[in-house]
């Protein structure tokens, strides 16, 4: 019930340093927080480009899936692409063993290292299956 109760331990390194990752489990509103961030600034972005140049992304975006196998695409999981990456992971990071300070840390964190953790978080507190239900309901 109480998704703060809920925390995982992830173990990476630093090079040659090895070290401790305790994530929790986020909250309903935490989730629809970075869901509206992830939207609002794929709003932002789509106001400064222009309709115009929207319109050409789409367009080719469409061609290339036209054009392309299907089969020949990864499959991608869509809960990844609907929360913003660095709400989750300052939400959801809850300590480390490192000696840098979390919150430098995680502004600090390379791409490799933000990846693997967001996709802990999201994996944790909006499970596959949750996600496919919820699309079900919606349907």
């Amino acid at each position: 019930m109480f998704a703060s109760k809920i925390t995982k331990q992830i173990e990476v390194e630093d090079g040659a340093e090895k070290g401790t990752v305790t994530i929790r489990k986020l909250s309903a509103r935490s989730l629809d927080k970075a869901r509206e961030a992830r939207q609002l600034a794929a709003a932002s972005v789509a106001t400064k480009f222009g309709p115009e140049l929207m319109k050409s992304f789409r367009e080719a975006a469409a061609e290339k899936r036209e054009a392309a196998p299907a089969a020949a695409e990864p499959a991608v999981d869509a809960r990844y692409g609907e929360f913003d990456r660095t709400l989750v992971l300052t939400q959801g990071v809850a300590s480390w063993t490192f000696i840098v300070p979390l919150a430098a840390g995680l502004e600090d964190l390379d791409e490799g290292a933000a990846e693997l953790l967001f996709h802990a978080i999201i994996d944790l507190s909006y499970p596959a299956r949750a996600a496919a239900e919820q699309i079900e309901k919606n349907v």
